[in-house]
């Protein structure tokens, strides 16, 4: 049936209808940008199946291809890992004497747009609604260990966050990624 056989007062015709599809697009949109804001940290490991780990004692730092260019954080970054390998019984060493791992870490930093939706006003009753463009930062922090002995990859933990305009929050962030990524080392084979 079409609208115009119904006549004016049929109950299939409603008069805010444009009201209806614009807060169902500005509903949509912010249920998008929440599923956005809500994604969780991700720390991804992957490593040599079949490797023995226990035979790793000592690391070196090697030289990394994409570190990060402030000082403060290169050194905030690597500290963390020093801790985390530390606390796993490892022994830093120079590169000069042996190591049985080397480490060496790479960061970047990826913007993601996103749509974000505001309304104001009644859900039914009118209101104002905006669809804004959102920028946020993604880090990006993939930790390498090889094995000089064997010229091979031994071990790799990466991990993805969104990034805040505060320092404090990003300091928390990735002690965060870091303290993951090693709670899963050594890996467990699932054989």
């Amino acid at each position: 049936m079409t609208r115009d056989r119904l006549g004016p007062h049929s109950p299939l015709i409603t008069k805010g209808e444009p009201v209806m599809r614009k807060t169902i697009v500005l509903a949509l949109a912010l249920m998008c940008s929440l599923a956005v804001i809500a994604r969780a940290q991700d720390v991804n490991v992957d490593w040599q199946r079949g490797n023995d780990f226990s035979k790793y004692k000592t690391y070196a730092w090697g030289e990394s291809q994409h570190p990060i260019k402030d000082d403060m954080w290169a050194q905030r970054v690597v500290g963390l890992i020093d801790d985390q390998l530390k606390a796993k019984g490892f022994a830093k060493v120079d590169a000069g004497a042996s190591p049985t791992l080397v480490v060496v870490y790479n960061a970047g930093v990826k913007q993601n747009e996103s749509l974000q939706g505001y309304r104001t006003g009644g859900f039914f009753m009118g209101g104002s609604g905006s669809i804004q463009k959102v920028i946020e930062n993604e880090g990006t922090l993939v930790v390498d260990m090889y094995d000089p002995a064997q010229k091979s990859h031994a071990w790799r933990g990466v991990a993805e966050e969104t990034l805040s305009d505060k320092s404090d929050k990003n300091i928390k962030k990735v002690e965060s990624m870091v303290k993951k990524m090693f709670e899963k080392y050594p890996p467990k084979d699932k054989t």
